[in-house]
């Protein structure tokens, strides 16, 4: 017979039956407990799974992302202006690592970038696993990576090695084998405090939800980015919705390709099997090969140099873009990256 929840987890089981929200401070314990080993495999499953089937709060959401930045490996670093291009993942599109290959044409461009990601959870291809297949260290200690965010402008934080207490619910995440509050998280827990995000979301409802908490958390300048076709990055098909978030509040952008100054672009044009596939179509970006998938990383690095004030428009970013992968600063960047 499994161990009965601590009372403090029963409780908030029982909250999360009937409807009720999760306060910030009692979510923020629970997960504190959970990251320091405290809490029983049952109590953080029949959490997770009571939480998933209410429907996680932006509440919950700050609570628990107060936590993790207490357990978290921090980087320190001297950019007053640090991009990181995390998404949430989740929305199933099986395409390449867009906003892995954004992060480093931005850093080509000269913005910061502390790129946070982790291996495959939800795709078939995490940022973990393309930068390894692309020669990167992931696994750097968190005084090299800081060293190189300083030296070089750019840096891969690897949640799995700066997040370490994760490793008290790894577990039971797996034995759950579906999405929970954790799968919302990595996008606000940036190890280096990045400044501004260019944030995918998988869902409106996921995109209305990130945006309060990051406003809640704290940003410079944040775009929470949901597109029509269902990607979590900004998509040439059709309309991409950006929130944008700062201290003051929010306002909603809209793009469609024609403001890049590109053609349309179907996700099916921008499928990626595996890391090795993701892999072979970055470095073709990076050699100049035009197509849909190099006009979709220019998109979404577009985004990005108007998100921290590089360009006034996202078509003159477009062309920044562009002209940063055609004069071989992205390829260096990476080769920089990997060194």
């Amino acid at each position: 017979m499994s161990a009965s929840p601590a009372p403090s987890f029963q409780s908030a089981i029982d909250q999360a039956h009937r409807g009720e929200d999760l306060a910030v401070d009692q979510t923020s314990d629970l997960i504190d407990s959970m990251l320091r080993g405290d809490a029983s495999e049952d109590a953080v499953g029949e959490l997770l799974l009571a939480l998933r089937a209410k429907g996680e709060s932006v509440a919950e959401l700050v609570g628990a992302a107060t936590a993790m930045r207490r357990h978290m490996t921090r980087i320190s670093h001297h950019h007053d202006v640090l991009l990181d291009t995390c998404g949430t993942g989740g929305s199933g599109s099986g395409t390449f690592n867009i906003s892995t290959a954004v992060a480093i044409v931005a850093a080509a461009c000269g913005v910061a970038v502390a790129k946070h990601g982790n291996r495959k959870a939800t795709s078939l291809s995490g940022s973990a696993d393309v930068l390894e297949e692309l020669g990167v260290r992931i696994e750097s200690e968190a005084d090299a990576v800081a060293q190189r965010l300083d030296s070089i402008g750019i840096c891969f934080c690897f949640a799995a090695k700066l997040h370490p207490a994760m490793r008290h619910v790894v577990g039971v995440r797996r034995k759950l084998g579906v999405k929970t509050l954790f799968n919302l998280l990595g996008p606000l827990c940036n190890p280096a405090g990045a400044t501004h995000q260019l944030l995918g979301t998988s869902t409106p409802d996921a995109q209305t939800k990130v945006a309060a908490a990051i406003h809640q958390l704290g940003t410079t300048r944040s775009f929470v980015i949901h597109a029509d076709d269902g990607q979590d990055e900004v998509s040439l098909d059709g309309t991409t919705t950006a929130v944008e978030v700062t201290s003051g509040g929010q306002q909603t952008l809209t793009w469609s390709a024609s403001d890049f100054g590109l053609l349309p672009v179907g996700a099916d044009a921008l499928a990626a099997a595996n890391p090795s596939e993701s892999a072979a179509i970055i470095r073709r970006i990076f050699a100049a090969e035009p197509g849909p998938c190099r006009d979709t990383v220019i998109a979404g690095t577009s985004a990005a140099l108007l998100l921290v004030g590089k360009v006034p428009t996202v078509a003159d970013g477009a062309k920044m873009a562009a002209a940063a992968i055609d004069e071989g600063r992205a390829s260096e960047k990476l080769a920089q990256l990997g060194s």
